[in-house]
């Protein structure tokens, strides 16, 4: 039997960049969905129409759930930015190995 070591291969990246740079985006993302979140909640605030509130809350809704999703993946990726930058994981993936 041959145990062989997995190889990443992502052209010019390391694990450790492509998880830092998720961590990034997601964090981004996060923060985007909450300005939305904000002017959202800013327009239903002035609007007196019936229907254009149902909609508004159906797209606060659903903002509301892609914050829930990305505060998630942001914290999930935090944790495996944080665990990659420990140095024994550092020396696992140098380029060298």
């Amino acid at each position: 039997m041959n145990n062989r070591r997995p190889e990443f291969y992502l052209e010019n990246q390391s694990v450790i960049s492509v998880v830092t740079e998720l961590h990034s985006y997601f964090r981004d993302l996060q923060s985007y969905y909450k300005v939305a979140h904000g002017e959202l909640i800013d327009q239903l605030d002035l609007t007196q129409d019936e229907a254009k509130t149902e909609e508004l809350k159906q797209k606060l809704g659903e903002v509301n759930q892609k914050i829930d999703f990305f505060h998630v993946l942001n914290n999930a990726i935090s944790i495996a930015d944080t665990v990659l930058h420990n140095e024994a994981m550092i020396d696992e993936f140098r380029d060298d190995k």
